[in-house]
């Protein structure tokens, strides 16, 4: 789960703000809002981000589908990956997405402080947990009508992007605090992390440390899978005794000695 530091509030508020933080946000010129982010990447960078991307996407539709009706206002879900940049939005009704078509809020804009001002996005990325921002204290004109709290959500050691739930300005925030940190900690640690492609793609970095080769990357896939050397020999066409020297020198590498050790190392 999501921790803090004990001498810390779980989450922070404009006037958390430092002064010298507080100025910068006031810097930002309003005509310049949405601005797009142009961000070089190299390619591996670029293939991690856009695998963890997909996770979210699919395990916040997914929590969203499940804690929906419980919500009983009206109300916007705004993710974004760990840049501010939105991936997704959901909306509690079509005319609310209309006033974000309208808006020019969707897939692409970046909330971070350097492209959309205060919000609780770009608060919580500013100041590493649960950010709370209410209606005028916004720069964006968009969102002064709306309290929104924003989470981040933390995997595999670090923020892997963020959790914005918006609604009217004229309903109670304190609500919102401890919802936005469990849809957080849902969508992370019961969704993301039981991802089929992210679960994948984390193997496979683990399977790069140990320098397998790609038949080796092969039979380990299948080994895991708790399938015989008789089975993969079929699958691989590769006769039975190959598989066991192949995964013989799989556990050299790995410094196991059988599949359960095996198993734990890429779980």
């Amino acid at each position: 789960m999501t921790t803090f530091n004990s001498g810390m509030k779980m989450w922070c508020s404009v006037e958390d703000l430092p002064a010298a933080q507080a100025a910068y946000f006031r810097q930002t010129n309003a005509s310049d809002l949405h601005s797009p982010l142009q961000s070089l990447q190299v390619p591996s960078v670029k293939e991690s981000k856009a695998i963890y991307s997909a996770a979210m996407v699919a395990s916040m539709r997914a929590e969203m589908v499940d804690i929906s009706r419980f919500i009983p206002i009206p109300y916007v879900v705004f993710l974004t990956d760990e840049e501010g940049k939105i991936l997704d939005l959901i909306c509690s009704s079509g005319s609310l997405q209309e006033n974000m078509d309208c808006a020019g809020l969707r897939e692409g804009v970046n909330l971070s402080k350097r492209y959309s001002g205060l919000n609780a996005v770009s608060l919580a990325m500013e100041m590493n947990r649960i950010g709370v921002v209410r209606g005028k204290e916004h720069t964006d004109a968009v969102f002064q009508s709306w309290n929104c709290v924003c989470a981040p959500l933390i995997l595999d050691g670090g923020t892997q992007g963020y959790v914005d739930i918006s609604f009217d300005a004229g309903q109670h925030i304190e609500f919102a605090i401890p919802f936005v940190q469990q849809l957080a900690e849902n969508v992370a640690y019961k969704r993301m992390a039981n991802n089929a492609g992210l679960q994948q793609f984390r193997r496979g970095k683990v399977l790069d440390k140990y320098k397998l080769t790609g038949r080796e990357k092969e039979v380990a896939s299948l080994w895991l899978s708790d399938k015989s050397a008789l089975h993969i020999s079929n699958t691989l066409g590769i006769s039975e005794g190959s598989v066991r020297n192949v995964v013989k020198s799989i556990y050299i590498k790995m410094n196991v000695s059988d599949r359960s050790q095996f198993a734990k190392k890429l779980l």
